[in-house]
């Protein structure tokens, strides 16, 4: 059973680049089934393919996410990463086992939607493998327009439209 963490115990906050680090120290946190549900391959930590990914987005300014910590340690993150096109991004999350079902989910995804529309970002994709029905509700939860697309290669597509930001 998951245990439901109250939300106030939580606190989310933009990415900070020492976070990075914070990732590395969480990891023994996540199960390897969220992390294969997560990266697409089992494994006992957060691949360095991606950590590399999250360095060189930063530096050029085509990633960003928004993290929930809880006493200082990271309990769950969720990002944009732009792909060629300035106003279209993909949108990932990841919410450590604990965490899941406490409604973290949704509440991080708006927030990193939030941050992507202020970049200027208009639409966001998600691709969610199959058999993860606990991102399928969180998305559904955070995203009135959710739009399914299709099922390609082992995962559901999703396209959300963002609402222009506010002047």
């Amino acid at each position: 059973m998951t245990a439901v963490v109250a939300p106030d115990t939580v606190h989310l906050r933009s990415w900070h680049p020492d976070d990075i680090d914070g990732l590395g120290r969480a990891a023994a946190d996540i199960s390897p089934d969220a992390l294969a549900r997560r990266f697409g391959v089992p494994g006992a930590g957060i691949p360095d393919w991606y950590l590399a990914r999250i360095t060189e987005g930063r530096a050029q300014n085509t990633w960003n996410a928004y993290v929930a910590e809880r006493g200082g340690r990271i309990v769950g993150w969720a990002e944009y990463g732009l792909n060629g096109d300035p106003h279209e991004a993909d949108l990932a999350a990841l919410v450590f086992d604990r965490y899941q079902g406490s409604g973290l989910g949704p509440r991080l995804v708006k927030e990193v939607a939030s941050l992507a529309r202020a970049a200027e970002v208009r639409v966001l994709h998600a691709q969610i493998r199959v058999g993860n029905q606990a991102a399928r509700k969180a998305l559904r939860a955070a995203f009135a327009n959710l739009r399914y697309t299709g099922l390609q290669d082992g995962q559901w597509h999703y396209v959300m439209h963002l609402p222009d930001a506010p002047t």
